[in-house]
């Protein structure tokens, strides 16, 4: 073999090399946003389910009670959301879950917590605003954030993984007919 056709063959090598180094960090990329995207599916089904669970109870403790006439002023006050004392710990009406701290875990086995704020909400200029006073509307946030280091729902700042909490607020209203 001539030296041009050493330096040539040593040309094709090192490009080759680069070549299959430059691949490897692409496809590891890949993998990495494939894995983030079935995290953050994964999490957003989690928080969907409990928006929709949360809907599956009434209003107010003071709907379900045929000795009440179910106007405002019976209704669980704005400071008083959450657990009554004869839940035993049990949801059984919306502002049950005011306060609330639930561990998830989702089919990856990732474990995911979840937070829930309950509070009277009222039209205001456009949009909801808290409310002091017992409205007809109450407003459900919940958070969702995993417990990692470093994390699994994340997003890059100056190079660092910085962790993400994906949130879903929604307003639940009562609704009667006379």
């Amino acid at each position: 073999m001539s030296l041009g056709q050493s330096l040539f063959t040593f040309l094709v090598f090192t490009l080759l090399v680069v070549f299959i180094r430059n691949s490897n960090r692409v496809y590891s990329n890949l993998d990495l946003q494939f894995a983030q995207n079935r995290y953050r599916l994964e999490a957003l089904s989690i928080l969907n389910s409990y928006a929709e669970e949360a809907t599956q109870y009434v209003f107010d403790e003071a709907v379900v009670d045929t000795n009440v006439s179910k106007k405002l002023s019976e209704f669980t006050d704005p400071d008083q959301l959450g657990f009554e004392a004869n839940d035993n710990g049990k949801i059984d009406d919306f502002d049950d879950y005011n306060n609330y701290t639930v561990s998830d875990t989702g089919q990856s086995g990732i474990v995911y917590k979840l937070q829930f704020q309950v509070d009277y909400v009222k039209l205001s200029g456009g949009e909801f605003v808290q409310s002091n006073t017992k409205e007809y509307h109450k407003r459900l946030r919940i958070e969702l954030f995993d417990q990692y280091d470093p994390p699994v729902l994340f997003h890059w700042a100056n190079g660092q993984k910085v962790k993400d909490t994906l949130r879903v607020t929604f307003v639940y209203s009562y609704w009667f007919y006379n």
